[in-house]
């Protein structure tokens, strides 16, 4: 258990390091969310195709099933472009292809970066 904690903990350092740096390439995954619990603090990603954006209130997205998954956005919120520059929040469009980082804040879930893959 251990050990795939620290293995989750190395690919999403790496997906940070890699979402800080000029990339041509991007991944979207079918799938709601994958956690990932270290070190006493949670968290965990998710992708899909924004289907409502509230600014600094509420995400959905469709990870592929068609069926929309909500997503509080937190206070400190950070949306990166698909160019790795950093956005403003109101970038963010219906029907983009994008990559959200949760994590724990106090009781609850929330986006702490929003990674616009692809702007539709």
């Amino acid at each position: 258990m251990k050990l795939l904690a620290l293995i989750c903990s190395v690919i999403l350092s790496v997906a940070y390091t890699q979402a800080q740096t000029n990339t041509t390439s991007s991944t979207t995954t079918s799938q709601p969310a994958t956690t990932s619990n270290t070190s006493n603090s949670t968290t965990a990603t998710s992708s899909g195709t924004v289907t409502d954006y509230m600014p600094g209130a509420a995400i959905s997205l469709d990870p592929g099933t068609g069926k929309p998954v909500h997503f509080v956005i937190g206070d400190k919120i950070q949306v990166i472009g698909p160019d790795g520059k950093v956005l403003a929040n109101a970038d963010v469009k219906k029907n983009a292809k994008v990559h959200l980082h949760l994590v724990q804040d106090g009781d609850r879930t929330v986006v702490d970066q929003i990674h616009v893959e692809d702007a539709q």
